[in-house]
């Protein structure tokens, strides 16, 4: 099966030169799913990037202080004599893993699935949360 690219080849020297250029740049593209975490007053937010996932193939777990997500997106299975243009979605298995900070909690971690977006919230533990401390003066 031969690809084309918007009529270029892969052979394409200057298609190549962008691919590898590409590759170098994001390296987690081919094994894991793109991810934003954001920290807020009350929790970690991981949002991972996971557009047609098929949702039993989708693993969520902490394992040694440590959260990972693996996914598998399958190839689609075209007709033998379908001709394949154009192919740049990633297809096989995908593993994120990060390190939980020392302030999360292992209690209550959630993970919801929504519009392509899987998204893990690993809340904060309540002591390591900041709070006021009312200062009492002397009126002396």
């Amino acid at each position: 099966m031969e690809v084309r690219m918007n009529g270029f080849t892969p052979n394409d020297s200057l298609l190549r030169h962008w691919n590898v250029l590409w590759n170098e740049l994001e390296p987690g593209r081919k094994t894991g799913p793109a991810t934003d975490v954001v920290e807020d007053a009350d929790a970690y937010h991981f949002y991972f990037e996971m557009a047609g996932i098929d949702s039993a193939s989708v693993d969520v777990r902490v394992e040694d202080s440590n959260l990972i997500v693996e996914a598998e997106r399958k190839r689609p299975e075209w007709s033998k004599d379908a001709e394949v243009h154009l192919s740049e979605r990633a297809y096989g298995t995908m593993r994120r893993a990060f390190t939980m900070p020392e302030d999360a909690s292992h209690d209550g971690i959630k993970a919801a699935y929504k519009d392509g977006v899987l998204e893990v919230t690993v809340p904060k533990r309540p002591e390591s949360k900041p709070f006021k401390i009312k200062v009492e003066f002397d009126n002396n």
